[in-house]
């Protein structure tokens, strides 16, 4: 990978990191516990409580890429960046742009 595109990743995962960062604070905001006074139905509170499990989840997923795509952004301008962990070639460059943090080319991944 040349330097210009190192660059070009550079400027990705952190444009990715800040959507992610935003992201996990809305996140953040939508599993705060519903008080017992407000009032709704029981069914809408029972939806309301799946809502904020489903949130959880996706709080927790989030947090997990932001853990990789950190990971990635420091070693971005390594030589070894953006080639498979598995097969050692290089990732297509367009999976990169895309996922960032990948670590593994698509046909490795579609061999597991």
């Amino acid at each position: 990978m040349n330097k210009e595109t190192q660059e070009e990743m550079f400027t990705i995962i952190t444009q990715q990191i800040s959507d992610l960062e935003l992201n996990i604070e809305l996140l953040k905001d939508k599993i705060k516990p519903i008080a017992p006074d407000v009032s709704l139905g029981r069914l809408t509170r029972q939806e309301a409580r799946q809502e904020q499990e489903v949130n959880k989840k996706l709080l927790e997923d989030s947090k997990m890429r932001l853990k990789k795509l950190h990971y990635a952004k420091d070693k971005v301008f390594h030589e070894n960046f953006g080639f498979c962990d598995i097969c050692e070639e290089e990732i297509n460059i367009n999976r990169l742009k895309i996922i960032p943090e990948s670590r593994i080319c698509v046909a490795c991944l579609n061999d597991q």
